[in-house]
């Protein structure tokens, strides 16, 4: 690809895939050739150096520390999480749905995400204002890396550009938001949440992680863990609004399902559906819709030679969307996850694949399955009058570039 700049030329060589065969065996057939591109370097500059901003041994002891702490059966802890956040909203909604205002969705979801987040991960609770406050600095910040990483050049972070300075400010705003709470579980290790199981984490050399170490991994996951699941539940709502029989059938299983009041593993087993219209949100609008990858050497995969040194790009956004999936793959339908379909699985990589898959996989699944069945067993959900649906607007997730006003009634 040729890029042109003044009277300089630059040759960006990059390979895009969607081949899934290929991009699995990128990601996990042979993965020491394939290291992160630099774009994962780039959000180092906003939430530190986390398991996203890093590779190699650094990332391999950090993700092995923090494991223990995403394990299938701590992460049930987060439904119980998601039903308390979702009680203190649902009251905003029924007041604003009681003075006859609609309500945008993009707000609603992600002041949900954040609310869960926030209480799982350090045990804090946010009022709605400062929930917008963050929500809106997470996604300049993620405009700004985008920029950032799709520029031909980007001036070193001592510049005052526009950028940078959003940059600085949302880096800053972070480290003064969430530093004192690290601070106090590292003095104090004893709170029930996944930044004190941090806190208490060991590696083989029996160390902790340093002060900036969890610093950087607490940015990282609230960061990535409350934009994820809030772009995710958007396009939800959305498909959702389309389909009030979808939302009907969502709120039968979720009153079989809640109607013993306590919240449990049973509690998931019984929201089947909710858990294939998670499967097919994230399919059809994967939230981390690019994976960057930089090939170390040459390698070859069934006649096709990759030379070392080039920019690899798996879009996850047109495997999803591709042939394996039939004629109907850009149709939205969670009954294609039904065991007798027989869906294509291995063209599915909402959360990458290989060692490095989500560490927050299990958490991100059952935290939209509550919330997709909480929401649908409250409310029936529709567009509000002249609202539409809005486009995507790419940045480092598939966001939405606009409000999504809907009419939530009352069940």
């Amino acid at each position: 690809m040729r890029a042109r700049c003044s009277s300089v030329f630059f040759i960006v060589h990059i390979l895009a895939i969607t081949d899934p065969f290929l991009a699995r065996h990128i990601l996990q057939k042979n993965p020491e050739n394939y290291p992160r591109s630099f774009h994962y370097e780039a959000a180092a500059t906003t939430i530190g150096k986390g398991l996203l901003a890093v590779d190699g041994e650094t990332w391999k002891r950090s993700r092995k520390m923090m494991q223990p702490a995403f394990r299938i059966d701590p992460v049930l802890g987060v439904a119980e999480v998601t039903v308390r956040c979702w009680k203190d909203l649902e009251q905003n909604c029924r007041k604003q749905i009681a003075e006859r205002r609609e309500l945008d969705m993009v707000l609603v979801c992600q002041r949900l995400a954040l609310d869960v987040i926030l209480r799982a991960l350090c045990s804090l609770q946010l009022q709605a204002e400062e929930a917008d406050y963050f929500g809106a600095l997470i996604k300049a910040a993620l405009l700004r890396l985008r920029i950032r990483n799709t520029s031909l050049f980007s001036p070193p972070l001592w510049l005052p550009t526009t950028n940078n300075r959003v940059i600085h400010r949302v880096r800053h705003t972070l480290d003064a938001f969430l530093g004192p709470v690290v601070d106090s579980r590292m003095k104090e290790p004893e709170a029930d949440d996944m930044l004190s199981a941090l806190a208490r984490a060991r590696d083989e050399h029996g160390q902790g992680f340093t002060r900036q170490e969890l610093l950087d991994q607490t940015k990282t996951l609230f960061a990535a863990g409350f934009e994820t699941t809030a772009t995710a539940m958007v396009w939800m709502m959305c498909e959702l609004a389309d389909r009030p029989d979808l939302c009907d059938r969502l709120a039968a299983e979720a009153d079989s399902a809640f109607c013993g009041g306590e919240v449990s593993r049973s509690t998931i087993d019984q929201l089947p559906l909710a858990g294939r219209v998670v499967e097919e949100v994230l399919r059809v609008y994967p939230p981390v819709y690019n994976l960057g990858r930089r090939s170390r050497h040459d390698d070859e995969v069934n006649g096709l030679r990759i030379p070392g040194g080039v920019d690899i790009l798996i879009s996850v956004w047109g495997m999803h969307r591709g042939s394996h999936w039939g004629e109907a793959a850009e149709q939205f339908d969670p009954d294609r996850w039904l065991p007798d379909r027989h869906p294509a699985r291995d063209a599915y990589m909402p959360f990458a694949a290989g060692r490095h898959t989500c560490i927050g996989i299990h958490f991100a699944i059952v935290e939209m399955q509550m919330m997709v069945a909480l929401i649908c067993h409250r409310f029936r959900l529709r567009w509000a009058a002249g609202a539409s649906r809005p486009g995507v607007r790419p940045q480092i997730t598939a966001a939405p570039d606009g409000p999504v006003w809907l009419q939530l009634e009352p069940r």
